[in-house]
């Protein structure tokens, strides 16, 4: 099942076995516009929310409608809940499988209201500050999945999960695995390959610019953006646009066979400098704000954190051993290693 993304679909489809969810988002937003199943809130409750708003306005100086807020949201669920009900009535499956919960809670109540575990895939980057997916410890979520498939051990303990230790389980990563092997006879080069985030866009790239012009540093400069500055670069990176730092703004050559050619990497909070490391990348974090993602690699001597040219420049001189440990981050055999954990949540449940 795919759900629409900005009101269209991937195209050419990569499976056959594929439906689209238009009628279930679709309906619900029409549902809406008409007023129906429209919720309300109790006045303990509202209370509460102004209290809450009041705190965030005393604490940040912002304004913001959570009770507005509040109840948009129980609006949606109420105009999907039963739509997504019917959809598992028609289906019946064992199991559901699904990555990125959040955002996913009625569909996820609905199957549990249905008696239908849940299991999540690991997309991306896990840490003790996410969101998505590390509470204080006793909080719990009801609309959490019922077991968290993730790509290693490292990522079992890197946050607090509103789920049992048990049902938190190692895996690992079944396409990161295929590119190894895709890009295993590619030739390496002494490249430097910047990994670039719209929300560390800027700082980035003017380092990378300082990195290029700075003599003491041999390495090829490439600077991959991250897919959302593709169009919007030139404008917000002007300084980037106007150099002669090889910059890659599409998705050809694919991040993969980049990290295969490069001898080193740097970045400040993605997914993908973990990924890099399975490429036996010497890996540097930058330190504007956000490296506290990464920190934990830092921890481990898997990378180096470095806020300037000097620091770096003496890093890539020092040719030190990476402590990176791939099978603690990324547990190998990962499609068998899914299917066991499948079948195995598949016969508890039917027991």
């Amino acid at each position: 099942m795919e759900n629409p993304h900005l009101l269209s679909h991937h195209s050419p489809a990569k499976t056959k076995n594929l439906r689209y969810l238009e009628f279930i988002h679709y309906g619900g937003t029409l549902q809406r516009k008409l007023g129906l199943r429209s919720p309300s809130l109790p006045d303990d409750v509202v209370s509460r929310l102004r209290e809450a708003e009041a705190e965030i306005r005393r604490r940040f100086d912002i304004e913001v409608d959570i009770v507005s807020e509040a109840r948009d949201a129980l609006h949606v669920r109420n105009t999907t809940l039963p739509l997504y009900e019917r959809l598992l009535d028609r289906v019946d499956p064992e199991v559901v499988v699904l990555v990125v919960s959040y955002g996913k809670g009625t569909f996820i109540e609905a199957c549990k209201r249905k008696g239908i575990p849940v299991v999540e895939l690991q997309h991306g980057v896990i840490y003790d500050h996410h969101f998505g997916y590390s509470y204080p410890e006793g909080e719990t979520k009801t609309t959490f999945p019922d077991y968290l498939l993730t790509f290693g051990e490292f990522w079992n303990e890197n946050a607090r999960y509103p789920i049992p230790d048990d049902r938190v389980i190692p895996v690992g990563y079944p396409y990161l695995e295929e590119r190894l092997d895709a890009y295993d006879d590619v030739e390496r080069s002494e490249q430097l390959l910047f990994i670039s985030q719209g929300t560390i866009g800027r700082e980035l790239s003017r380092f990378a610019l300082e990195v290029h012009e700075d003599d003491r540093i041999d390495h090829e400069v490439v600077y991959k953006l991250h897919p959302g500055e593709y169009d919007r670069w030139e404008e917000e990176y002007p300084w980037l646009a106007e150099s002669d730092v090889r910059v890659i703004d599409d998705s050809e050559p694919p991040l993969y066979r980049l990290f295969a050619e490069s001898s080193a990497q740097i970045g400040v909070g993605s997914t993908a400098v973990y990924e890099g490391l399975c490429f036996d990348l010497e890996t540097f974090v930058f330190k504007p704000n956000g490296a506290d993602v990464l920190w934990p690699l830092v921890e481990d001597g898997a990378a180096s954190m470095i806020e300037n040219v000097d620091e770096l420049a003496g890093e890539l001189r020092s040719s030190a051993g990476s402590q990176f440990d791939r099978e603690w981050f990324f547990k190998s055999d990962s499609v068998a290693n899914m299917l066991e954990e499948l079948e195995r949540i598949c016969d508890t449940h039917n027991e």
